[in-house]
């Protein structure tokens, strides 16, 4: 995941009221997100166990295979960084200097869907 990050463009996007630059990569087996304030870089990177256990805590009322909800998170971040939002999803952001979590909520077949990206900083060999 961490190579084919390299090759993604940065995009500018915003989330609630802040600005970032931004670029992900997701497959079946994980995803991995990078954000910068242009100060300080964030990342996340989640392996299908991670996506699964944080899927079950989140949306209890949704059971899909950890591919499936790969699969929606990448239709709700990929458009946004290509400059397409969805307008049904919204995204808050909340950071310090050494964390960055952004919460997006959306919905998924009539039903809530809510994902928390937790960031940390990215090591300096990643940026």
């Amino acid at each position: 995941l961490e190579s084919s990050l390299l090759t993604q463009p940065w995009a500018s996007v915003c989330f609630g009221e802040s600005a970032f630059l931004a670029k992900a990569c997701f497959r079946d087996t994980g995803y991995i997100l990078l954000i910068s304030d242009l100060s300080n870089v964030w990342y996340e990177s989640a392996d299908a166990e991670a996506v699964g256990q944080r899927s079950k805590e989140l949306n209890k009322r949704l059971t899909v295979h950890v591919s499936s909800f790969l699969h929606r998170l990448c239709n709700l971040v990929c458009p946004l960084l290509a400059g397409q939002p969805d307008a049904t999803t919204s995204f808050t952001c909340h950071h310090t200097a050494d964390s960055l979590s952004l919460h997006m909520k959306s919905e998924l077949s009539g039903l809530p869907f809510y994902w928390d990206f937790h960031c940390c900083p990215a090591p300096v060999e990643m940026v």
